[in-house]
């Protein structure tokens, strides 16, 4: 006989759900049990209770693509990468054709720098769900580090198809086309982080840089004292801006 805890019903039969309101009768035979608790632990922040629900709940059905998928998530949130990457492939025997959990697997990768991998992840996520606008994000950082600056480019634009305003898409589109020595590209990238207000320490120093090194000498100083106003420990902008200067007359 099962008794519902939360309404109070008694059932002969062998469910594993209330059929009154739904709930999962506590049970150490029933998984949907195991599955409640492992969520709701989930919910509450305890994230190792939750993760040995999890497992016990596997233990009695084998496990599927959800219960390894939000393993996954559980490992990544505990900073243990290696068994984060182990639960999202389980995942993915059970499921592959689920996007999101290729983008957790790419981001955990990436963690592991694991980046050829992790390219390939966000790739079948986006193969899987072109609509999935943030894997784009994470495709063009993983392609900057993999020295592939063109592709991290066109992943940036492809962001900015989606949300033409992105701060961050244009703050690495900034980055990468300095990278690539195409200044004045930079440049403009920079200047709409600008032109929206954004009055960045990372951003003026990059854009200072992209000036001097496109031979624009004044405006590299003005933004890079820009920079140092906006962070008067700017130690990289103070010493740029004395490389400058040193031995100049302006």
């Amino acid at each position: 006989m099962n008794v519902c805890q939360k309404c109070d019903k008694k059932y002969e039969l062998d469910y594993n759900f209330c059929p009154l309101c739904g709930r999962a009768f506590e049970n150490e035979t029933n998984p949907e049990y195991w599955r409640a608790k492992a969520r709701g632990l989930r919910i509450k922040g305890k994230l190792r209770s939750s993760i040995e629900f999890y497992n016990k709940y596997n233990g009695l059905t084998g496990g599927d693509a959800y219960s390894y998928k939000a393993l996954g998530e559980l490992y990544y949130q505990l900073g243990e990468i290696d068994k984060s990457i182990e639960n999202f492939r389980i995942s993915i025997t059970h499921k592959d054709d689920f996007p999101d959990t290729y983008y957790y697997l790419g981001i955990s990768l990436y963690r592991r720098a694991n980046i050829r991998k992790s390219i390939d992840c966000f790739e079948k996520c986006l193969k899987l769900n072109p609509d999935y606008v943030i894997a784009y994000y994470w495709l063009g950082i993983t392609y900057y580090h993999f020295g592939e600056q063109q592709k991290a480019i066109d992943s940036y634009y492809k962001l900015l198809e989606f949300n033409p305003t992105s701060f961050i898409a244009n703050y690495h589109l900034g980055v990468n086309y300095s990278s690539t020595g195409d200044y004045d590209k930079a440049i403009h990238h920079f200047e709409k982080l600008l032109d929206s207000g954004a009055e960045d320490e990372a951003v003026l120093y990059h854009m200072g840089v992209a000036y001097f090194e496109s031979g624009h000498l004044t405006e590299a100083i003005k933004i890079l004292k820009r920079c140092v106003d906006v962070n008067p420990e700017a130690k990289r902008a103070k010493k740029m801006l004395d490389y400058i200067t040193e031995n100049r007359d302006f």
